[in-house]
């Protein structure tokens, strides 16, 4: 009896462990998505004032801060795909999301084949 308690208590233990670390993995994620969005719409921005500058000197002030810019945007990626690595997985669900390099966005993939529109054409 004291040992199929035992088994009982050790097995909540471990599922709330795993909520634990899955909210916390979510939690990472979302800053990560945050900080890559952020960093994105500042990048936008230089971009904008780039094309719109006619000055020579402010237009390279402008190409010098894209350059440095550019860095931190990769680095943000990095942290974003890092992070979308380690979230966790419910092989149950349908829906796919990924990191579309072209478009720079995320995307989304139904895998189930009747609600995919790419599948029922």
């Amino acid at each position: 009896m004291a040992n199929h308690n035992k088994a009982k208590i050790s097995k909540i233990i471990n599922e709330e462990l795993e909520r634990v670390i899955e909210a916390s993995l979510s939690s990472g994620f979302a800053k990560a998505i945050e900080a890559y969005q952020e960093v994105q719409i500042k990048q936008q921005k230089l971009r904008k004032a780039f094309v719109a500058e006619k000055n020579p000197k402010k237009r390279e002030q402008l190409k010098q801060a894209l350059i440095k810019i550019h860095k931190i945007v990769q680095r943000a990626e990095l942290d974003f795909n890092n992070a979308l690595m380690k979230e966790p997985i419910d092989l149950d669900e349908k829906v796919v999301f990924y990191f579309d390099k072209k478009k720079d966005k995320v995307m989304r993939f139904d895998t189930d084949r009747k609600k995919n529109k790419k599948f029922n054409k």
